[in-house]
């Protein structure tokens, strides 16, 4: 008997499950075939069931047997989301056993979760009327708000209050049902009446505060959430929705401060540590936030996306050792990811690991949005590493070839790379090799008046004056107003010691223009310079060294002209700093002429002369 009661319940359950999951067989039955086979099938393995039902009744033990078999393929119906079996089990289940209270509970659910909210409103409607239980009270109320049935719902809520005065779920439901209703201030009373009955709790203070806060009163909503606290200080809700109200006004610091005060004494709650958190970082307060940042990683350790904020953190504090450890463990679990690819290469590179960071922009492949600069930064290292490095051979052959794989590999920054390159060659001292490279691509698009600013002074160096005068010509032609280009040309004459008049009338072009640029106040100070006004060449410099304190030109020339003036110490000062600041070996040569120009002269005649 046993035997025979359990193969057909296979058999149903089979029948059952293919109503959602048709077999292969079927696959090209139309729609609707396919929905009247599982209907059919349903019938047919519920009609086998509801026998079986029938016969089991005659025998306790069966019986027994039977009912436990069913429930439990419901329930594991149920839990895979399998509803339409669930609720077939379950119904014959609870015409096995109609006693049963926990079996119709579970009946009524797995119902709700198949959208059949009026048959469960029937289960659960006889279950509330038998037992009055709290639960079963919410969740019918619950069915009746589902199905627009306010005004049920709301009765079920007034009665489970009738019965526990204390029962949260009921106050705060009539309360929002009130407000279905458009009945405000009776929701509102009801609040404060459940609150009176429930001193200790912050939670309808809490919702009254939220009801303030749809209504507009905000100044209400904040005494609400105060109140909430007073009474329960550990509602995380009430501090999140105090603090919020001051996020929206923009009143970070005081957000802030309600989220700190509760972390002193709830240094755990996660939730008000994301918000302390995301503030901090709004106010930009990096070394505040890591400590907190560090709590919250620590309890959601599986937080990517905190973790990234972490690193970043350290990072901008300048706390690299700890930025590389964390993003390299974000690594682990997503070894592909270009932002963390990139966020290592760049704290590499500002650590002056220069092979590591160039290994990992490398990573980075061409699909990324950081593809482009991150070969832009490779790029820019190696040109570093060919220039400085013992191995220089091997960089310089890495370069290039990095380079020239970009140049035809990413069109739209063609000239960029081409520019990286041309100002490798040209610190190498190779200006004709520069000036050809940036001539190729003078006719793209994307070459801009600074490119041309470039190649016109590439010109100069190769002494190719006319197609410099020329380039520069163009851009004051399309715009008359542009300060630099009257510079350039300014600037270009006095290094040739050409018409220094001319030169003299440019540059006061240029600073009519733009009188607190420092390079345009340096080139009158050359000016001044090469036509012996010292005193006057030492007023323009000291300017243009207060608007660009750090550029080499000028403080070579500074340093040039207190050498004329005789102040040899402030002149050493100056080449010393123009030395310091120099980059490339040919700038240094340059500078280094100079400082024994200086020490030459600083001599007595008599020590000169040995």
């Amino acid at each position: 008997m046993k035997f025979n009661s359990i193969l057909p319940l296979i058999v149903f359950t089979s029948l059952v499950s293919c109503a959602h999951h048709p077999h292969p067989q079927y696959s090209q039955l139309a729609v609707e075939d396919q929905e009247t086979l599982n209907r059919e099938a349903l019938k047919i393995a519920s009609s086998r069931l509801e026998t079986m039902v029938v016969a089991a009744q005659k025998d306790e033990s069966v019986k027994n047997y039977l009912a436990s078999d069913l429930f439990l393929k419901a329930n594991m119906s149920l839990l895979n989301g399998d509803f339409t079996t669930a609720n077939e089990l379950f119904k014959h289940l609870n015409r096995l056993v109609p006693d049963e209270s926990f079996i119709q509970k579970k009946y009524a659910i797995s119902l709700i979760r198949g959208g059949e909210l009026e048959s469960a409103q029937s289960v659960l409607e006889a279950l509330w009327k038998k037992e009055r239980e709290e639960r079963v009270g919410l969740i019918l109320a619950g069915v009746y708000t589902g199905l627009d049935q306010e005004n049920k719902s709301i009765d079920i809520y007034k009665e489970i209050l009738a019965i526990n005065k204390k029962s949260e779920d009921a106050c705060v439901f009539l309360s929002k049902g009130y407000v279905l209703k458009k009945m405000t201030s009776k929701a509102i009373s009801q609040l404060q009446e459940c609150s009176k009955n429930n001193p200790k709790s912050g939670m309808f203070e809490f919702y009254l505060g939220k009801m303030y806060q749809d209504l507009k009163k905000v100044d209400q909503a904040i005494a609400s959430f105060n109140s909430a606290l007073k009474r329960q200080p550990s509602l995380s809700a009430a501090v999140s929705a105090l603090g919020s109200i001051y996020e929206e006004r923009e009143n970070f610091p005081k957000a802030s401060q309600i989220y700190k005060e509760h972390l002193k004494k709830y240094p755990r709650d996660r939730e008000i540590l994301t918000h302390v958190v995301n503030t901090l970082f709004l106010m930009e307060k990096y070394e505040e936030v890591i400590g907190y940042a560090e709590m919250l990683s620590d309890i959601d350790s599986e937080n990517l996306n905190l973790k990234v904020k972490l690193g970043v953190l350290y990072t901008d504090t300048k706390q690299y050792h700890k930025a590389i450890g964390v993003f390299r463990d974000i690594l682990k679990a997503a070894p592909e990811s270009d932002k963390i690819l990139y966020y290592l290469g760049a704290i590499y590179q500002e650590t002056k690991n220069l092979e590591t960071s160039i290994d990992f922009f490398n990573r980075i492949t061409p699909q990324s949005g950081l593809y482009t600069d991150s070969s832009i930064q490779v790029a820019n290292m190696l040109s570093h590493l060919a220039q400085s490095s013992e191995e220089e051979s091997k960089w310089h052959q890495a370069f290039i070839n990095h380079v020239d794989k970009r140049i035809e590999e990413l069109k739209d920054t063609k000239v960029e790379f081409s520019v990286i390159k041309a100002g490798f060659f040209e610190n190498k001292g190779d200006y004709s090799k520069a000036t050809e490279i940036l001539s190729v691509v003078s006719e793209e698009k994307s070459f801009s008046d600074q490119h041309r600013y470039y190649l016109a002074n590439l010109f100069s160096k190769t002494h190719k004056y006319e197609e410099s005068t020329k380039l520069v010509m163009a851009i004051i032609e399309k715009d008359p107003k542009n300060a630099h280009a009257w510079n350039f040309l300014g600037y270009s004459l006095l290094e040739r010691d050409e018409d220094l008049n001319k030169a003299y009338e440019y540059i006061q072009k240029a600073i009519a223009l733009a009188p607190n640029d420092g390079y345009i106040r340096d080139s009158l100070g050359w000016y001044y310079y090469k036509t012996g006004q010292f005193d006057l060449a030492l007023k323009e410099l000291n300017v243009a060294f207060k608007h660009a304190p750090g550029d080499v030109e000028i403080l070579k020339h500074l340093a040039m002209v207190h050498k004329e003036l005789k102040n040899f110490n402030q002149a050493r000062t100056f080449i010393d700093q123009a030395l310091g600041q120099a980059k490339f070996e040919d700038e240094r040569q340059k500078i280094l002429a100079v400082k024994e120009g200086i020490e030459t002269d600083r001599l007595p005649a008599s020590g000169r002369d040995n």
